[in-house]
């Protein structure tokens, strides 16, 4: 059992009932483990099985599906991210205090660890808060010899403890728990939090400032957003049940204005608030089917990582769908944004 997965008697006299037959714990975990969420006891489950049965290919193929319920496919597009993984070490052996001890908030695959190693950091906290993500980076921080500098912490950044996690508060920043929007993961309560137990006053804080920028978008698939007539059927009316925003391949949509900064956010300062704003962007002739989003991120003086560029693997562009309507070259139009925090979302002034 985990510290953080409890579970009942009933549950507990399963897995003893199954114990020491690899092909009923790998069914227990699938089928009763996984879909109540004890994800950890599942994988737990599973390597005892394996350890049972290295050779069964049957074992590991249900091994594999364990193993990798709830890990996105996100990990593998983000490290061929190469122009991102430049940027941020430029970016941090132009900020590297000496004697840095630096805390990776969001560790993932644990390649931005590493990188901070490399860069000079001369001893690298990095937490994850899922277990079998954090044991996959300890692994590859491992096999590449930085074992000695870096170190994956299986835990939310909020549950990390001076004197537990960290022998004294970091002196630089890295965090890297981001959504699309910049704020869906949590991000503004993290870095709070990490400001106020986990960090000197003095403190580098990376990236340090973001910035959620917003445009008119042209998509090439408009009829994903919107029913028209469907073999002589009017379909319209079902458009009010259409996505409020989504994530569209890259690709599939075309800038048809300039990109304006809605909500411009400063990690060194006080607590970000909720806010309200609107902004004026000039168009390109042409049909408007959505107000796209992306961020720009501040890493360091002089260094920008922009979301919305061409060859971006770790980020994808959102899109709010709008009513479909014609601009003309230079025409202004003023897009309305609001976040509570958590989430941001936008609309077209009337």
């Amino acid at each position: 059992m985990t510290a953080d997965e409890r579970l009942d008697p009933g549950i507990q006299r399963l897995i003893a009932a199954v114990d020491g037959r690899p092909d009923a714990m790998v069914a227990l975990a699938l089928t009763l483990l996984l879909p109540r969420g004890l994800a950890q006891t599942a994988r737990r489950l599973c390597d005892a099985a394996l350890a049972l049965a290295p050779d069964d290919r049957e074992i590991a193929a249900q091994a594999r599906r364990i193993r990798s319920a709830g890990v996105g496919k996100w990990y593998f597009t983000m490290v061929q991210d190469d122009d991102r993984h430049a940027l941020y070490a430029a970016a941090l052996r132009s900020v590297m205090p000496a004697d840095a001890t630096l805390l990776d908030i969001g560790a993932g695959t644990g390649l931005f660890a590493m990188i901070a190693a490399r860069a000079g950091a001369a001893r690298v906290i990095a937490c994850e808060r899922d277990s079998a993500v954090a044991a996959a980076a300890s692994a590859v921080v491992a096999k590449n010899g930085y074992a000695d500098r870096v170190t994956i912490v299986a835990k939310d950044a909020r549950d990390l403890q001076i004197g537990v996690d960290l022998a004294a508060p970091a002196n630089l920043l890295l965090w890297d728990n981001l959504a699309n929007n910049l704020i869906g993961a949590g991000g503004l309560k993290t870095v709070e939090d990490a400001r106020a137990r986990l960090l000197t006053h003095d403190a580098v804080i990376m990236p340090y400032r973001a910035e959620i920028m917003v445009g008119l978008a042209t998509h090439r698939r408009p009829a994903d957003y919107a029913m028209g007539i469907v073999d002589g059927f009017d379909m319209t009316p079902f458009n009010q049940l259409a996505v409020a925003h989504d994530t569209p391949d890259r690709g599939a949509i075309d800038l048809r204005s300039n990109g304006v900064a809605i909500f411009d956010m400063d990690f060194t300062g006080p607590p970000i608030p909720a806010a309200r704003n609107a902004v004026t962007v000039h168009a390109t002739a042409g049909r408007v089917h959505a107000i796209v989003q992306w961020i720009r991120f501040h890493l360091a003086e002089g260094i920008v990582y922009d979301t919305i560029d061409p060859g971006v693997r770790a980020f994808e562009t959102e899109v709010t769908p709008v009513e479909p309507f014609d601009v003309a070259d230079g025409q202004a139009v003023v897009i309305c944004g609001r976040h509570d925090r958590d989430v941001p979302w936008f609309w077209l002034e009337a």
